[in-house]
């Protein structure tokens, strides 16, 4: 199985305050030839999938053209979940709450009530609500959903589902889906057909090479951005150094996910926006990026950049 060099992740998706420019995202996703797409039981407080599903459906796309991952391990439930489909508020309220905020995403602080169990019975219920909201036989890739070293996760008898559930027809493929503790390789427990897929980005690389990386472009333009607009002797020197000014519009970006593959080892990036335009964009920054030789320059004032915030002594 294959997946398109950039894949549109969903996690935002329900950001977009209508349906109308929901699938305008989509639609400018597949017109762009971002034919794979992430999404989990958790993404847009529960609604993603199903919104999903709902443009695969509206815009007749032939199931076997796109790929499909989706993830099982984090739900939504209690209030946020009786909020989801007024995603305005709900978002408010989140906001408004930080621990509301971070027991949704599952980043409270892990104690024996919290630690998140990984089994069999968890992964079998979530995939069969998943294809149920997609509208779709099969998913791709099923990942175990963001597992951190104080979580438990049953191997032994995930393994056994993941290839039931292949022989069944309901996945094609599995694997984990890491976003913190990535020094702990959760992947292998499923090795060697387990797919990896990893945050990271070339200020923060991943500690091992990944099938699939996220999170590629945000931290590293926020990051890069703020330190060139604070500095112009740093713009100055990396405006002679590739012959760019990288404070341009789009520029940066372009460079950054022109870049992700390479800087991360991945074979496919992740990316999402609200915006339909940018998708575009986004898609040619990889077919068709910077030349190798601008690209060497950046990546190689990006690792300088991120050797000196480590060590701000060098």
């Amino acid at each position: 199985m294959s997946v398109s060099a950039v894949g549109f992740g969903c996690g935002g998706l329900m950001q977009s305050p209508s349906r109308k420019e929901r699938m305008a995202v989509l639609g400018s996703a597949i017109d762009s030839g971002m034919t794979h797409f992430d999404t989990a039981r958790m993404y847009g407080l529960g609604m993603a999938e199903a919104e999903l599903g709902a443009f695969l459906r509206m815009r007749t796309v032939d199931r076997s053209s796109v790929t499909i991952a989706t993830k099982f391990g984090i739900d939504v439930g209690g209030i946020v979940q009786g909020l989801a489909r007024f995603q305005a508020p709900a978002r408010a309220l989140l906001r408004k709450v930080p621990a509301l905020r971070a027991a949704v995403k599952g980043r409270q602080k892990p104690t024996v009530d919290t630690a998140r169990v990984y089994d069999a019975a968890t992964a079998s219920r979530s995939l069969d609500q998943s294809l149920t909201a997609l509208g779709v036989d099969y998913v791709d890739i099923l990942f175990v959903h963001g597992p951190q070293p104080s979580d438990i996760v049953a191997a032994d008898e995930l393994r056994q589902f993941f290839e039931s559930a292949h022989e069944k027809g309901k996945i094609r493929a599995w694997g984990v889906s890491q976003d913190e503790g990535l020094d702990m390789n959760f992947a292998e427990l499923f090795a060697p057909v387990g797919v990896d897929q990893l945050r990271g980005d070339l200020l923060h690389p991943p500690p091992r090479s990944a099938d699939i990386t996220f999170g590629v472009l945000d931290r590293p333009h926020r990051m890069l951005s703020a330190a060139l607009k604070a500095d112009y002797r740093l713009t100055a020197r990396w405006r002679d150094a590739l012959q760019l000014d990288p404070l341009a519009p789009g520029v940066l970006a372009k460079l950054i996910l022109g870049s992700a593959a390479g800087a991360t080892d991945s074979r496919a990036i992740l990316y999402s926006t609200t915006k339909p335009e940018r998708i575009g964009e986004a898609a040619q920054a990889v077919s068709s990026p910077y030349d190798a030789q601008t690209l060497a320059q950046f990546r190689g004032l990006a690792e300088e950049f991120r050797r000196e915030r480590r060590d701000p002594a060098v």
